[in-house]
């Protein structure tokens, strides 16, 4: 029964109408009465009056101790509930044992509880923009994959249809290749055909205006006129051959020329068309100012929280000194960017590569991007959990100051960890180590193998 139920009930107790000494004093009044009266009194109905005030007497005695008795109880169970709620008080924090700092309190974790469902809000909306982003960027890169498909398909298709021209006028790539060193000449060869045919001609007419004057004259010695006609036969034969090829020639070359003119206009017309596409490709594959790839960026989004997450661990374990950051500059003259990871050291202001950090600073670095690569993947999917994380080596790198400096930074960090859901698991040879580890486990060497001895408390 609690204390204020006690005191209802004790509160509820039937009290006598008048106290015992009233009682008391009322019956020797009575009896005073009596005596005063002597024999003229009714001894009856005095006695009868007088049984009456002793029955009441002996209920009134009986429910003052049951009264008594309920007093005591209640007084027992209100020390007793004092106790507890002293018990209650003292195992409390100090912060929190007045109503007031409870409220306080209480009113604290509710903003720190709005401010966190704020900053999921913001964090879930970041996500889904960069997915909804990520999902066009695809949409637009399998675009621009059809697209350069397409076009390789059609500069197939024109180098076919190149090649069946060349075949229909008897050349190969070869004798192309060799037809173009005369395409800038092409006109000037085509006037001296047309001067050697005309020349063809007036030869020809003086021989008929020859024949015709010698036709009443004495046939001369014919024998070396014949050798001069035949000479000039052949010669006659060899240039209406030639006169025949040229021509053959210039008819191919002009369609040629006609059809090379198609082809270069359709490129030209396709690369107009195609050239936003590519463009576009190009920036998807790394191709522009900063060297990074649509893939690149969209890891780059998800990287920086896992980098701000790591800060986080950092801060404490470096006292603030260094921040890691995401660099945008290539490694390499031809390397993509956007990837690497640089050191801010707020003693210099200048961000640095991590190359130039000590074997402690890399050991702290790479222990903090764990623990901020699991936070990150705890927050996005509630579904997974990394409640435990052991860590081998690398304490010894780090540097002491006062028998604690960065080491104990580390240590502390790690501690926090426990607090919550996690448990870690350390696997050190370092002295301090040892002793800010109260529980754990010895690995012993002996000549029949490895054996664990369990180890409680040092120090």
């Amino acid at each position: 029964m609690r204390l204020d139920e006690k005191k209802r009930a004790l509160e509820e107790q039937e009290s006598p109408e008048r106290t015992l000494a009233e009682l008391e004093v009322e019956i020797a009044r009575l009896e005073g009465d009596v005596a005063a009266l002597g024999e003229a009194v009714d001894l009856d109905a005095m006695a009868e009056q007088l049984a009456q005030l002793k029955l009441k007497l002996t209920e009134a005695e009986a429910a003052e101790a049951t009264a008594r008795t309920a007093a005591g109880k209640a007084e027992t169970d209100l020390a007793g509930a004092r106790a507890k709620l002293n018990t209650v008080i003292e195992a409390l924090p100090e912060g929190l044992r007045t109503p007031e700092a409870v409220v306080a309190r209480r009113e604290a974790l509710q903003r720190e509880q709005r401010q966190l469902s704020e900053a999921l809000e913001v964090a879930t909306q970041q996500d889904r923009a960069a997915g909804e982003m990520l999902t066009r960027a695809q949409e637009q890169l399998e675009a621009a994959k059809r697209a350069r498909d397409a076009q390789q398909q059609r500069v197939k298709k024109a180098q076919d249809d190149f090649g069946a021209r060349l075949a229909e006028v008897g050349l190969d790539k070869a004798g192309y290749d060799a037809c173009k060193a005369h395409f800038p000449t092409l006109d000037a060869d085509q006037k001296t055909v047309s001067d050697h045919r005309e020349g063809l001609i007036a030869a020809h007419t003086t021989l008929q205006n020859a024949i015709a004057a010698c036709a009443d004259r004495e046939r001369p010695d014919l024998a070396p006129l014949q050798l001069a006609l035949a000479d000039a036969t052949q010669t006659l034969n060899a240039a209406n051959a030639a006169l025949a090829t040229a021509r053959t020639d210039v008819s191919s070359l002009t369609k040629f020329k006609e059809s090379l003119a198609a082809a270069l206009a359709e490129t030209e017309r396709l690369e107009t068309e195609t050239g936003p596409l590519r463009g576009l490709a190009d920036l998807a594959n790394g191709k522009n100012d900063f060297k990074m790839t649509l893939e690149t960026f969209a890891i780059g989004a998800m990287f920086d929280q896992v980098l701000e997450a790591a800060n986080m661990r950092l801060d404490p374990m470096t006292r603030g000194r260094y921040r890691l950051t995401r660099g945008l500059e290539a490694s390499g003259g031809r390397g993509k960017r956007g990837l690497e990871i640089e050191v801010f050291d707020i003693n210099t202001g200048k961000a640095r590569p991590t190359a130039t950090l000590s074997g402690g600073e890399t050991f702290i670095a790479a222990l903090a991007l764990a623990l901020g690569l699991a936070d990150v993947v705890e927050s996005l999917s509630g579904k997974i959990r990394m409640d435990t994380i052991f860590i081998d080596e690398g304490f010894g790198s780090l540097d002491t100051e006062n028998g604690a400096g960065t080491l104990d930074q580390v240590i502390q960090v790690l501690a926090a960890l426990t607090e919550g859901s996690r448990a870690v698991g350390l696997i050190s040879h370092v002295g301090l180590v040892q002793e800010a580890i109260p529980q754990g486990f010895y690995v012993r060497s002996t000549p029949s193998g490895s054996r664990v001895e369990e180890r409680t408390g040092m120090g």
